[in-house]
């Protein structure tokens, strides 16, 4: 009975720490599944504990790869931000690998939605109020 319990208790203690180990993204911006209004200027990942952002790309609808200024890091930490390009309407994903303190790999991927493109060319739209006709 006694060797049951210590083998119960090992295997427990090996399970928590192997979970407590892994760190996962905490959030981001922009947040996963964040239809804007505009291209967002930055994009930024917080992480649950302290890791390495080894792999990050950032990819449109078509699967696309978009030119990011992105460096793999070579000091842990939890916070990454990065300023992007304008962006144009479509649908992006954001693929990401950090390497944790005990070396372990994890991957992720979130995506968001820019659909505010349109807002210049409206914005030089100009009506002309005493007869309803419009310039371009």
């Amino acid at each position: 009975m006694n060797t049951i319990k210590l083998l119960l208790t090992i295997t427990l203690l090996f399970i928590s720490s192997s979970v407590l180990a892994h760190a996962g993204l905490k959030t981001s911006l922009p947040k996963d599944g964040a239809m804007l209004m505009a291209s967002p200027k930055v994009l930024q990942l917080v992480f649950t504990k302290d890791v390495r952002l080894v792999k990050l790309t950032l990819a449109d609808k078509s699967g696309a790869l978009l030119p990011i200024e992105f460096k793999p890091s070579t000091t842990a930490a939890s916070s990454y931000k990065l300023v992007l390009p304008n962006l144009p309407s479509s649908n992006y994903q954001v693929n990401w690998t950090v390497m944790g303190m005990d070396a372990h790999k994890m991957k992720g991927k979130f995506t968001f939605m820019v659909h505010g493109a349109a807002t210049k060319v409206m914005n030089n739209h100009k009506e002309k109020p005493s007869n309803g006709q419009h310039n371009h």
